[in-house]
């Protein structure tokens, strides 16, 4: 790698040689040490402030030395350390300035390339979601080519358009929705909104219809205590103002009360649905035709679109839901 002039090359190199007493100086400490034990110490205190201040002295003499070999060994190195960060500065300060270069480059490349997408966009005549809504900063990389996001695109909306007509199951609640939904682009979060919204709208009209039955409670209650008590018999003048006609006049028979009709749904195995059905059918009473599904609120809204497509549309009528199980 000579021929590269950023390549370092070791043309000489000699490891120092460094012959000192370290060691008898290191030896003789150990033997002394013995003798400065407090068991062992012989002179006064005196004396061993005296020699506590040659040791101290000695151990700063010892290690200025080491200090001062240390930096002339290092010496050497460091020049050599102290040229490569230099260089290596350098360097990375000439990268920095061609990484613009190639920054810039890549900005305009990026620029034109979504200058092309937008073009796609546009010519796909969606105007309900603008492109910054579904943009994929992918779409940008070099390696994605235009015609990707060309059907990256298509896809999109044929799902925008999929959840909005899905939406229109909800009937007045579909205006609502597909705003939120436009808002967010998230049908499972609309559809948990539908039936927020739905719930709460069943809650206030069973609400009202509460009040409107007390009401009437109330009045009726009302009526019957203010209502004069009838007589046995009639006055003499009522009755003769009765015409002929009005005597001839066949009585309505209100003592026999008008009989609610009921609907109602049983659910339960095969063999107690035929059970059930002899029983009916023994009494009088009529079968209607029907099925009994189950689902969530997403599938039951678009069950309903499917019937509306072919034609059919179904009510919420008044139903009582029964289950059938055997008496233990």
């Amino acid at each position: 790698m000579e021929n590269n002039p950023l390549t370092l090359i070791v043309r000489e190199k000699k490891l120092g040689s460094l012959v000192t007493n370290a060691k008898e100086i290191k030896a003789f400490v150990e033997e002394q040490l013995k003798t400065y034990n407090v068991d062992n110490y012989t002179g006064d205190a005196k004396q061993a402030a005296k020699d506590k201040a040659e040791l101290n002295n000695a151990a700063k003499r010892l290690n200025d030395e080491r200090i001062y070999l240390e930096k002339e060994w290092n010496m050497p190195f460091l020049e050599f350390k102290n040229i490569v960060k230099e260089t290596t500065d350098l360097i990375n300060s000439a990268s920095a300035k061609l990484d613009l270069i190639v920054k810039e480059q890549e900005a305009k490349e990026k620029a034109e390339k979504q200058a092309e997408i937008e073009k796609l966009w546009a010519a796909k005549n969606f105007s309900l979601v603008e492109l910054g809504r579904v943009f994929n900063p992918k779409w940008l990389n070099k390696t994605t080519k235009l015609t990707s996001v060309d059907v990256e695109m298509d896809d999109i909306i044929k799902r925008i358009n999929g959840d909005l007509a899905s939406l229109d199951a909800f009937g007045e609640d579909t205006a609502t929705l597909k705003d939120i939904y436009l808002s967010t682009l998230n049908l499972q979060m609309t559809l948990n909104k539908g039936a927020e919204l739905k719930a709460n709208r069943e809650r206030l009209a069973a609400m009202e219809a509460q009040k409107k039955a007390e009401a009437e409670k109330a009045q009726n209650e009302e009526t019957s205590v203010n209502e004069p008590e009838q007589t046995a018999e009639e006055p003499e003048e009522t009755k003769e103002e009765v015409s002929e006609s009005e005597e001839t006049k066949p009585v309505e028979d209100n003592s026999v009360p008008k009989m609610p009709i009921y609907k109602f749904n049983l659910s339960g195995d095969e063999n107690e649905i035929a059970l059930v059905k002899e029983i009916a059918a023994g009494i009088g009473l009529n079968i209607i035709p029907s099925i009994t599904m189950t689902g969530n609120g997403n599938q039951i809204a678009i069950f309903k679109k499917l019937l509306n497509d072919n034609g059919y549309a179904y009510d919420k009528q008044g139903i009582i839901n029964l289950a059938v199980r055997k008496i233990d």
